[in-house]
Formats: structure tokens, C-alpha cells, sequence
């Protein structure tokens, strides 16, 4: 996958920045739902017992929503991009 032109030429500098910004916010979309699924999993093992799992998939989930989301927000700062009222496409939905 690391030959797919789509990450050869962010890589290389040479993406559109059209395409470069949708993906950035249908990326920040699914991150939101992978941290909610993170989350629940967490919750799930919690119930079963197992705290130290739990722990980790929350933790797991704060670096979705937080961390690589801060990135995301760099990005739509830097680049002009506005998120709001946007329509996450069947390949970001969890």
C-alpha cells in the first residue's frame, strides 16, 4: 500500500490540496468513531472483568480523540478547512 499514488504523492508533496483536505476531515470523522468504538470496548471489558484492557482501550481512545484529532485541527487551521456540515463518506463509517 505504500506504492498507492494517493500516499506516493502526499508523501512526495505533490497531492492536490483539494483531496488532501477532504481526506484530512473524513480522517478526523472516522477518528471520532474509532475513539467511540474504543471507548464502548473499553466499557464492554470492563464488565467482564477485565480492568487492565479496559484501561488500555480507553487510553487507546484519548489518543484517537485527542492527540491525532490535535493534528487534524493543526491541519484545518493551516490549510483553511472547514469541517462543519460535512457528510462522512461510506469508507469512513464505523
Amino acid at each position: 500500500t505504500e506504492k498507492h499514488p494517493f500516499l506516493v504523492s502526499m508523501v512526495d508533496g505533490t497531492l492536490d490540496l483539494e483531496k488532501f483536505q477532504y481526506y484530512v476531515v473524513q480522517d478526523a470523522l472516522y477518528l471520532t468513531d474509532f475513539a467511540d468504538c474504543l471507548n464502548r470496548l473499553g466499557n464492554k471489558m470492563m464488565e467482564g472483568g477485565d480492568e487492565e484492557i479496559s484501561k488500555q482501550l480507553h487510553e487507546f481512545a484519548v489518543g484517537a480523540e485527542e492527540y491525532e484529532k490535535d493534528l487534524h485541527r493543526s491541519f484545518f487551521q493551516n490549510f483553511n478547512i472547514d469541517a462543519a456540515n460535512v457528510t462522512p463518506m461510506p469508507n469512513t463509517l464505523l
